[in-house]
Formats: structure tokens, C-alpha cells, sequence
């Protein structure tokens, strides 16, 4: 897998060689579903949300847009006010300041002391996992899990035009997917990089 640029990225080489007809597997997650917009109008908007659903979790896992370990979710919609392209984005971060001292003091909790955790992790072969505690985990100790949630427009100037036939399919999703790619890593990278603490996210990788 290729070194993260960004809060996402595209992973072709895995895409392409676990593919069972040996070119794409993102090409048969497209061919499993029918392109319905909602309307006439802003069409390459609803292809590009229609692109990304197909090329993220939970459909396509691994996806062929992959992402950091911070980013919990993404997601891509028409808005019904203007037509344009709204993504929002959560990322798990660290407490506030304003709750950490308060945190770190010793909680009574069934007759024991415990103490508030972080968003639990996981190491999978050097690749980092932040992930929701289970039912043990809440047993043992509280958590309190941070979430940021960035909601914003992404310019669409760049979108292609949904295709008009299926030969073309892939190629049209493909260039949807890697212009939301730049424009999610140009607007919400700066804020991962932040809270990663360092303006570079190589090291930090995708599960």
C-alpha cells in the first residue's frame, strides 16, 4: 500500500490486483448497483456522491478510496437548497482541554476506582485502528470518545458528467472519486494534520 498523502486517498495497486477479472474491483462494486439521480438537474453531483458511496465502507471494504485512522466516516450529498456537493466528515481526536484535567481523576465506578479512557486503538501489522469500545470494554472502564465533525461545500467545477453508457462507467467514477479526494484533503487534511500533530501525515496509515 502507498504511503498516505492526505486525510484519503485512492489505492490502485490494491484495486487492481485483487480484482477477479484482473483490472477493478471497484468496477464490479459500480456494475452491482443502478445510477438513480434525483433529478435532472446537477447530475454530475449525484454521480460523484454515487461514485464515492461505491468506492468507501461499508460497500467496498477495503475500499478503493482508502483513509486515516482518524477519519471514522465520510459522507457525500446533494444538497436540496442549492444542488451543491456537501461532504461531512468525522475525525476522533483527543479530549478538549477544558475536560482532560477533569477526566484523569479517578471515577467510583461498582465499587472499584476507574478512570476515563481515549478512543481505544489497535495496531494492525504498523497500521493504527481507532475504534468504538465493545460491550467488555464498557464493563471494565468508562470512555469518553471525541469526535469532530466537519461539514462543508466541496467545489464542483471539476466533477465529470455521469457517463452515457457502461463501458465508460469506471473511468467517469474513477475521476469523480479522485477530484472529492483532493478537495477533501485540501479542506479537511489541515484540521487532521492538527490534530495528528504535525502538519505531514506520512506514517499514520489506512486499516
Amino acid at each position: 500500500m502507498s504511503d498516505a498523502p492526505g486525510a484519503f486517498w485512492v489505492d490502485t495497486d490494491y484495486d487492481r490486483e485483487y480484482a477477479s477479472d484482473g483490472r477493478s474491483r471497484y468496477a464490479a462494486y459500480l456494475r452491482d448497483a443502478a445510477f438513480e439521480p434525483w433529478t435532472d438537474n446537477d447530475r454530475s453531483v449525484e454521480w460523484a456522491a454515487f461514485a464515492w458511496r461505491r468506492a468507501t465502507g461499508p460497500v467496498m471494504s477495503p475500499g478503493y478510496v482508502r483513509r486515516h485512522p482518524r477519519v471514522l466516516g465520510a459522507q457525500l450529498e446533494r444538497s436540496g437548497w442549492d444542488g451543491s456537493l456537501i461532504a461531512s466528515v468525522s475525525l476522533a481526536c483527543s479530549l478538549p482541554d477544558q475536560l482532560a484535567m477533569t477526566l484523569t481523576r479517578s471515577l467510583p465506578l461498582g465499587g472499584r476506582s476507574a478512570y476515563w479512557q481515549d478512543w481505544p486503538t489497535e495496531d494492525l501489522g504498523g497500521d493504527t485502528r481507532y475504534y468504538e469500545p465493545g460491550e467488555a470494554d464498557l464493563d471494565a472502564r468508562p470512555y469518553a470518545l471525541t469526535t469532530l465533525s466537519l461539514q462543508f461545500a466541496v467545489p464542483s467545477a471539476a466533477l465529470p458528467e455521469p457517463p452515457a453508457d457502461t463501458a465508460a462507467q469506471l473511468g467517469a467514477a474513477q475521476h469523480a472519486a479522485a477530484v472529492v479526494v483532493g478537495e477533501l484533503n485540501r479542506i479537511a487534511g489541515p484540521v487532521l494534520g492538527a490534530l495528528s500533530g504535525s502538519p505531514s501525515l506520512a506514517g499514520e496509515r489506512d486499516w
